[in-house]
């Protein structure tokens, strides 16, 4: 008797575990394109596709500034940045980690930006935290986006 039980808990566990690797594997390749779409809108100034990455009651934590919660501070956070600087910036995951709904994301950010004008370029070098949500549809929005710069 003890024998079958322990059959039933390993195959329970297998099934257990073979369940959790595709969709594990599937949002991480829908997280990663979801990072890479935020490089994109960065990099092209779009407002728009910037404010549609994140969630309704989401919450923005820029380095050196107040936290922006409602749409109308995101939009006009977007809409100032992307008026004076022009963005050539990478943003890679270095960590990604899903669990039940959520997943946060460590990314790196390098490049530069570019304020619109006669000046030179600002090197970027930071980091953000990403806290992500699934969505009724299956994809992830950014439900907290937290960025800190690494340069003095």
């Amino acid at each position: 008797m003890t024998r079958r039980l322990w059959i039933v808990a390993l195959v329970l566990t297998g099934l257990a575990c073979g369940d959790r690797a595709e969709p594990a594997a599937t949002d991480d390749s829908a997280i990663r394109e979801l990072i890479s779409t935020l490089q994109h809108v960065n990099n092209a100034g779009d407002i728009t596709g910037w404010v549609e990455l994140f969630t309704d009651d989401f919450v923005l934590m820029p380095a050196n500034g107040v936290a922006v919660t409602t749409h109308e501070g995101l939009e006009s956070t977007a809409v100032s940045s992307f008026s004076r600087y022009r963005y050539n910036i990478t943003i890679a995951p270095v960590e990604i980690v899903v669990m039940d709904g959520w997943a946060f994301a460590r990314t790196a950010v390098t490049g530069s930006v570019v304020p619109i004008g006669d000046r030179d370029p600002i090197r970027v070098d930071a980091k953000e935290l990403l806290i992500l949500r699934q969505q009724p549809d299956g994809g992830w929005k950014l439900a907290r986006l937290i960025g800190n710069s690494n340069l003095p």
